[in-house]
């Protein structure tokens, strides 16, 4: 009986581990890299040659963008041409290829431990992703995409280290749900100024490196949050947590944007045809064209 009981065990270990290599597998490895050629371009859309960088948020990893990268693939408004996966021990692996010549191309990043309690770590390895990009491939400047703490691990990532002149330069940033303060939670937690009544550790470090982003004055940060069922949060963020970045940004970079998606929770914000349309207008769109 014992025999029978270790057995079954045994096998259910070896089949939940099977699963979980095989959906470890699915969702790291993303879309399908699809170059863009100059004669298919969407007319709709700016020819550029700036490397756009897609960061996953908490516990998802490829197929966080996926969806989002395919469908403008499809549209043909740009095409992924790499894959940067940063493993369990924070070694880079480069899968693709990035050349001078390509149109509208798209990186897409991946980790492999995605489950901590902390984004700081993705923020180190997204500066030694960006160090890579300049000293290899030459890029000197890029766009970037985050979702939720994706996008708080590239806003730290600016501040802490921006004016790093081994970094290429911030172009455009979409940020999708970012909470950039998450000790507050509601509108009266914020002060006139826009300064938070109390702040995180992190956040705190954020307003002593602010003065970094000068290096990055020219860039254009689109802060785009949801609001579901009339709320004031996402239902996973408060509104409040992700304009904590206003006050960061105050005086220094002055083509700062926030958007308002009403009707949308923190799961619709970067998986709706919606928001690709929207982030699609935001980093290609053609001058005077409405996100």
């Amino acid at each position: 009986m014992h025999r029978r009981i270790w057995t079954i065990t045994s096998a259910l270990v070896l089949v939940l581990g099977a699963s979980f290599v095989l959906f470890h597998k699915v969702t790291s490895i993303g879309v399908t890299a699809e170059p863009l050629e100059s004669s298919e371009v969407n007319k709709s859309v700016m020819k550029t040659h700036t490397p756009t960088i897609f960061m996953p948020g908490w516990a998802t990893s490829a197929n966080s963008f996926n969806a989002m990268i395919g469908y403008m693939q499809g549209e043909r408004t740009a095409g992924k041409v790499m894959r940067i996966n940063v493993d369990f021990f924070g070694r880079i692996h480069v899968i693709g290829r990035l050349k001078k010549t390509d149109i509208n191309p798209l990186i897409q990043v991946t980790f492999d431990r995605n489950l901590g309690n902390s984004y700081q770590p993705q923020a180190k390895w997204l500066n030694q992703i960006l160090m890579l990009l300049k000293r290899r491939y030459h890029v000197n400047e890029y766009n970037a995409v985050g979702h939720s703490w994706g996008g708080s691990a590239m806003v730290t990532q600016l501040i802490r280290y921006g004016n790093d002149k081994r970094l290429p330069k911030l172009h455009k940033m979409v940020l999708l749900s970012a909470p950039v303060d998450e000790s507050i939670d509601r509108p009266k937690d914020v002060l006139p100024s826009g300064k938070p009544k109390r702040s995180s550790h992190s956040y705190r470090q954020l307003i002593a490196d602010r003065n970094n982003l000068w290096a990055n004055s020219r860039a254009q940060i689109f802060n785009v949050y949801g609001s579901a069922n009339g709320e004031d949060t996402d239902n996973s963020v408060p509104i409040v947590q992700a304009q904590a970045l206003r006050y960061l940004v105050r005086g220094i970079v002055p083509q700062y944007h926030e958007i308002l998606m009403n009707n949308t929770n923190h799961h619709q914000i970067h998986t709706t045809i919606r928001s690709y349309k929207l982030v699609t207008n935001l980093l290609f769109g053609k001058p005077g064209s409405k996100p």
